[in-house]
């Protein structure tokens, strides 16, 4: 029988937190082995291979008997076991896994009475934003958002017709951020329409869409693809420029079952006649 833990002889496994991680985050897991100097982990969920995968390298399947196919941890002394998993790194579904930890290398369908196993929750990062006051008139404005799954930064856009700022925060130890923008900043921005975009770097940590130059860059394509020029004669403007980098976003994450492709939050805002 598995079970999540237990006391006497055997492997038992338990997670750090509640249990539920954002995509990015890093798990930590942990346990005692009375049985054998080395824990044997490997884990199961959504689009993996029923037997179980190795935690380091999902893609491939565990191998009863075969060690190395398994996440190979060191038992200590006090046999107590440690392991992290750094789920940014990894190309994880949103969804439920399970992971098995054991005293020798079977896969499930030979797991002996020692195994344990827990549940674990790996969910998709978002992010939410806000400006105020909305009607930019040349005086100081403050974006505040969250950013969930915790990266270490979030990048800010602001586009008008002849006017790209483009600047990096970092994200708060509780997902959120906040940017204030002085007098060298707003009292820049066009009459008119402009656009605030802040993009989230999602599971990889890693920003996508950044200025190069003159021009938007896809640092995932072929290792650096121009998608359009932002600077300059014949660049992209107001609606345009925002229409085309916010394409560009929903364009990897169409294809991005693995959420490290980056997301945004949009906001519309003017700047009126009154400059105070």
């Amino acid at each position: 029988m598995i079970s999540p833990a237990f006391a006497g002889t055997g492997v038992t496994i338990s997670a750090d937190g509640n249990q539920s991680y954002y995509l990015g985050e890093k798990v930590v897991l942990r346990g005692q082995n009375t049985d054998s100097n080395t824990t044997y982990l490997f884990l199961t969920g959504p689009n993996r291979q029923d037997k179980g995968v190795k935690l380091t390298s999902p893609d491939n399947a565990v191998v009863s008997g075969n060690p190395d196919s398994f996440t190979e941890v060191k038992t200590k002394p006090d046999k107590t076991w440690e392991y992290s998993i750094y789920t940014a790194n990894l190309p994880f579904d949103a969804g439920s896994y399970s992971i098995y930890a054991e005293s020798q290398p079977n896969a499930k369908d030979q797991l002996g009475p020692e195994a344990s196993q827990i549940n674990l929750i790996i969910k998709k990062p978002y992010i939410m934003a806000d400006i105020s006051p909305l009607s930019v008139n040349g005086q100081l404005f403050t974006v505040n958002g969250t950013a969930i799954g915790i990266p270490p930064a979030v990048q800010i856009w602001i586009l008008g017709d002849n006017y790209v700022f483009n600047t990096t925060i970092p994200v708060n130890p509780d997902a959120s951020f906040t940017f204030n923008a002085d007098a060298t900043v707003s009292e820049k921005i066009p009459k008119g329409q402009n656009y605030l975009i802040v993009q989230h770097p999602m599971a990889d940590n890693q920003f996508d869409l950044v200025i190069s130059g003159d021009y938007v860059h896809n640092l995932k394509l072929n290792n650096s693809t121009i998608l359009f020029k932002l600077i300059g004669p014949g660049s992209l403007q107001g609606s345009n420029a925002a229409n085309a980098l916010i394409s560009a976003f929903h364009d990897g994450m169409a294809n991005d079952p693995t959420l490290i492709d980056d997301t945004f939050a949009i906001i519309p805002f003017t700047v009126g006649d009154l400059r105070r």
